[in-house]
């Protein structure tokens, strides 16, 4: 069973980039890996895959328990997108098991935008691209690799979390 996907893998290796692997509990949503891994919410990094109606592909990178803003994309970029169906991502992400895309366009040579609260996390967890593994990140080699992706506030509403996590607006770890 893989631990990392091969392209991925092999992105990291050409780019020189250390990443440690944090093993989890099979899980099928990113939110739900986080929980299982006794990890932040906020300090996991989620894909979300937009297309455009040109065609180009976007990748949003936002913490796990949090939904993209479409709108706030759309008005960062300049450019109308929309969710990219799951037969696409397949074709987009051959190596990668369904519903485990790891938040790193550039390996995929995709563009991406990344939610400005990652740039600021002491550490970042990815998607490995099977659902059992997290790849983790310093802050630094986490803001070297995204250093020329677009980036802005893309959070929308926060997932599985009670009205008074959103009232607050605090972080819970889990």
């Amino acid at each position: 069973m893989m631990a990392i996907a091969i392209t991925l893998k092999e992105y990291f290796e050409h780019e020189n980039i250390h990443y440690d692997t944090i093993k989890h509990r099979r899980t099928f949503t990113t939110l739900d890996s986080s929980r299982t891994a006794h990890l932040p919410a906020g300090n996991v990094a989620k894909a979300v895959v937009l297309e455009s109606v040109t065609g180009d592909y976007l990748m949003a990178s936002l913490p796990a328990n949090s939904r993209v803003s479409l709108t706030d994309v759309n008005n960062l970029m300049g450019k109308y997108y929309y969710l990219t169906n799951e037969q696409k991502l397949q074709e987009l992400f051959p190596d990668c098991a369904k519903g485990a895309i790891p938040a790193m366009g550039a390996a995929y040579n995709m563009s991406m935008i990344v939610d400005d609260s990652l740039l600021t996390a002491d550490s970042i967890y990815i998607e490995s691209g099977d659902h059992r593994n997290f790849l983790k990140f310093s802050n630094n080699e986490y803001n070297d690799l995204v250093e020329d992706m677009s980036h802005g506030d893309i959070r929308g509403m926060n997932m599985g979390a009670p009205r008074i996590w959103e009232r607050t607006n605090i972080n819970w770890h889990i």
